[in-house]
């Protein structure tokens, strides 16, 4: 299980830690890649993938990928482009939010055999906020899935925190690609929860619809641990 970078703040405490701010070490503060140019009249720039972005050719080991080039399917933060990231940041114009943030975590992809058919797919963290630079901008985190097939990149699907209650947004601590599943561990907010701790523990498998021609992910119900 690959775990999330210790600069995520209280995202990356394990599961086993009790309820309330007693263990969580508080960081209000929202991750940053690079000092953001991001401001409140900036207008989004336009969204033209690079040549090795998705959909489009993929080396047949994802570890060989240039994540840090590639253009991510922006439906996580309601954004209908492709979101192409410089320095592992964007400004973006989201449906629900309007211009936001984004961010993406290159050295941080998990791998793992999700499609069941012995080939390796991985999982990039992006993210997406106000732009406030705190973490009560923060309004979602997910973990696009991609797989490579015939020399070309393929989105299998995008996961998101499925345990909310309303407020801060959900985050997560892990996640493990397993054969037809992923396996999201989830970090939520109750509504008495201050925003630097969350005190809530889920986790949600999302499988491989077989159904589904394309093979893409759907979730399952949460499961609440705390």
């Amino acid at each position: 299980m690959r775990r999330l970078p210790t600069y995520l703040g209280t995202t990356v405490l394990v599961l086993a830690c009790g309820v309330g701010c007693s263990s969580p070490t508080p960081d209000p503060k929202v991750p940053r890649a690079a000092p953001s140019s991001y401001t409140e009249t900036s207008e989004p720039p336009p969204a033209a993938p690079p040549a090795d972005a998705g959909p489009g050719s993929a080396p047949d080991d994802l570890h060989d990928l240039d994540w840090a080039r590639l253009a991510v399917p922006g439906d996580f933060c309601d954004i209908p482009d492709p979101i192409t990231f410089t320095d592992g940041e964007a400004t973006a114009h989201s449906d629900t939010h309007g211009t936001v943030h984004a961010e993406h975590h290159p050295d941080d992809v998990v791998y793992g055999d999700v499609v069941g058919d012995s080939r390796t797919e991985a999982a990039l963290l992006v993210g997406c906020d106000t732009g406030g630079q705190t973490a009560s901008g923060r309004l979602a985190w997910a973990y696009v899935v991609f797989s490579s097939e015939e020399g070309r990149l393929r989105h299998v699907g995008t996961v998101t925190p499925q345990q909310y209650i309303g407020g801060q947004a959900s985050s997560f601590v892990s996640v493990l690609l397993d054969p037809g599943q992923v396996i999201a561990h989830e970090s939520w907010h109750r509504r008495t929860d201050a925003t630097c701790c969350p005190s809530g523990s889920a986790v949600t498998v999302w499988r491989v619809d077989r159904d589904d021609p394309d093979g893409t992910l759907k979730p399952g119900l949460p499961r609440v641990i705390q």
